[in-house]
């Protein structure tokens, strides 16, 4: 029953892969067998966290096109080929719609739509070669969902634009058998959101509206992710997989 999950032989690149999300994600993928390239904005964590696990760094800025191209080619070169992209690059600066600053919504859009479209570009280049491949997107329940109280105008409008990007991507390239998926998770425990998990009253009222009483672990996106990259998923293409104990089925 294990072999679907299997990714022996593949070779898989985490963006953002020495993160709180990311880390968890790029363990899991060794232990199911794949060789693993991370890749972030710090040449010094990249290059620590992936030789914990015989991987291989790439260090890049992914508002770049030419630098996100570069690091691509560097890691499939390394590798002889690039089956899988995990994307988790992205980051968000709260103003209220009212107060938003043109370079806080440019940075928003570029650091979570403009990547994304560019990492699937450069890694589908090396998949349609080889015929075939697997994308997996970092999105939100933001990406349905606006957020009452919050100012969440461009991540919004971001993680938005990410669900509709992949089901365009994955029309495009389901002739070379590509598949482009977007995980989208609630609140996840992770050092980016600490602050905010640690004020009780932001925390019991976010748990309260989900269905399932918690928020997202790391392992959660794990799981998930592993699932939309190995061949148990080989028919699942242009989706966006809420991950959220129930909040997007009852909002």
């Amino acid at each position: 029953m294990s072999a679907p999950w299997r990714l022996d032989g593949k070779v898989a690149l985490v963006t953002g892969g020495y993160g709180g999300i990311g880390e968890a994600v790029s363990r899991g993928l060794v232990e199911m067998g794949a060789r693993l390239g991370v890749a972030g904005h710090n040449a010094e964590r990249a290059a620590n966290f992936a030789g914990t696990l015989g991987g291989f760094a790439s260090c890049f800025d992914a508002r770049s096109v030419a630098d996100t191209q570069r690091m691509v080619d560097e890691v499939a070169s390394h590798f002889g080929r690039l089956d899988i992209l995990v994307n988790c690059i992205g980051l968000n600066r709260e103003e209220k719609a009212g107060e938003v600053t043109e370079a806080n919504w440019d940075l928003v859009l570029d650091a979570n739509l403009k990547t994304a479209m560019f990492q699937a570009q450069a890694a589908a280049r090396h998949m349609i070669r080889q015929g075939r491949g697997k994308q997996v997107h970092m999105g939100s329940v933001r990406t349905l969902l606006g957020l009452r109280g919050r100012g969440y105008a461009a991540y919004c409008a971001a993680k938005g634009g990410l669900a509709i990007l992949c089901k365009q991507l994955a029309a495009e390239w389901a002739p070379h058998q590509i598949n482009v998926n977007v995980v989208a998770p609630t609140f996840v425990r992770t050092q980016q959101v600490g602050k905010m998990l640690a004020d009780p009253a932001f925390y019991d009222a976010l748990v309260a509206r989900i269905p399932l009483g918690r928020i997202g672990e790391p392992e959660d996106v794990k799981n998930t992710v592993l699932f939309l990259v190995s061949s148990a998923s080989d028919f699942i293409t242009g989706h966006t997989l809420y991950l959220d104990g129930g909040l997007t089925a009852t909002q």
